[in-house]
């Protein structure tokens, strides 16, 4: 019942906006979306309309990830100690996009970008759901469904923006999707396949893909770069990427006479602090680990590299899960989509990784019992602010 998913999620600020909630809601009675980022009943419907099924509740990670339950249907096992912060997995590479266009086209390395091209083109999928702008809105990012590879290199690039997108499973019409997500998105979809009767919204999803997340952030922070940093009104937005040029880029607005308005990464980073979520900052998982496969920046620290200006080729880190997974990523390389080398991960050299898991020890001992569980327990962590840590790790 709705009612049920408000006063355990949403009234303790524990939503993920990833809209797996509305993606299974029987009755239809959800909605979410880019400018609702937390589900309500659709006008007109009351709480009362959607009777006495718990779906919501049962597929939403807001509160509980369900991290070792997927673990152990999906490998087996639970992950050690040792894997806190990396998951199970399979192989590790360092990778970038073999088609220039792909490669060019993303902030990092394209894998994401490559694989979702390969695995169209290889028919494992008929169409990605991916995150795109608004056509009307340029700054504002929105689930799309594509099933072209143009489409999906048009939606390459990171996006810095809380975007529900699950929901859009409930009338997708198509029968194998490739799901890009973050950690809490994968969680749901795996929270879905561990129903006694999986919804009809899961049945459609092929693959999963997941990139590291360090915190996610709402689109007032996206608003006030524009506005205030930039100068520029919204309405006169032509264009937004949150990294474009030399790696690892910049925050760019395109203005509607075509010229281009910048702000180095690192600055994007300090002010995104102000426009996070409880649950973003309460979040226990870099990734979820429960992806196909699990997709992060090549390079650790982008902040430093972003303040200290040096020149870096941009690449991807990947991580394979499953055998579905791993299929993708052969077949990838062997017709080229994909370029790698075999690579080890440290989670102790990802700035990224590193402020969510002093963040989420800081917020552990300030909430007890009451956010997220993470999916095995580690040793106490000395945590340190936020912005001690990335002077720590990012100094000049």
């Amino acid at each position: 019942m709705f009612s049920e998913l408000k006063q355990t999620v949403l009234d303790a600020d524990l939503c993920a906006s990833c809209g797996a909630c509305a993606a299974v809601c029987p009755q239809n009675v959800l909605t979410i979306g880019p400018d609702q980022t937390i589900p309500r009943p659709a006008p007109g419907l009351t709480d009362e309309t959607c009777g006495s099924c718990t779906l919501c509740v049962d597929v939403c990670p807001g509160r509980d990830t369900a991290v070792p339950e997927s673990e152990q249907r999906m490998f087996g096992r639970t992950r050690t100690a040792e894997e806190r912060w990396t998951g199970i997995f399979l192989h590790t590479y360092q990778a970038r996009a073999g088609a220039p266009a792909v490669w060019q086209a993303a902030s990092a390395g394209g894998a994401a970008t490559g694989l979702l091209v390969a695995a169209l083109e290889q028919e494992r999928i008929d169409a990605a759901l991916v995150i795109g702008r608004d056509e009307e809105r340029p700054w504002v990012p929105v689930a799309r469904l594509v099933e072209t590879a143009q489409e999906i290199i048009d939606c390459a690039q990171a996006t810095y923006c809380i975007t529900p997108n699950l929901q859009e499973l409930r009338d997708a019409p198509y029968e194998r999707i490739g799901l890009v997500g973050l950690a809490c998105q994968i969680e749901a979809v795996q929270r879905m396949r561990n129903l006694p009767e999986p919804p009809p919204a899961l049945r459609k999803i092929a693959l999963t893909l997941e990139i590291g997340c360090a915190s996610n952030t709402k689109r007032e922070g996206t608003e006030h770069l524009i506005e205030n940093r930039l100068g520029l009104p919204l309405i006169e937005v032509g264009k937004l990427k949150y990294r474009a040029g030399t790696y690892p880029g910049e925050f760019t607005v395109w203005d509607r006479e075509g010229e281009r308005h910048t702000l180095p990464f690192h600055e994007l980073v300090l002010d995104f602090k102000k426009f996070k979520t409880f649950r973003c900052l309460a979040c226990p998982d870099w990734w979820s680990g429960l992806a196909d496969i699990s997709i992060a920046d090549g390079d650790p620290n982008i902040f430093r590299t972003s303040r200290s200006g040096e020149l870096t080729e941009k690449a991807s880190v990947l991580l394979t899960r499953t055998a579905v997974g791993q299929e993708l990523v052969d077949a990838a390389v062997a017709d080229g989509s994909l370029l790698v080398s075999e690579q080890t991960f440290i989670p102790s050299e990802s700035l990224g990784l590193q402020r969510k898991r002093h963040r989420y020890a800081t917020y552990a001992e300030r909430h007890p019992g009451t956010i997220p569980q993470p999916p095995v327990q580690e040793e106490a962590v000395q945590a340190l602010n936020d912005d001690e840590l990335i002077e720590l790790m990012s100094g000049r």
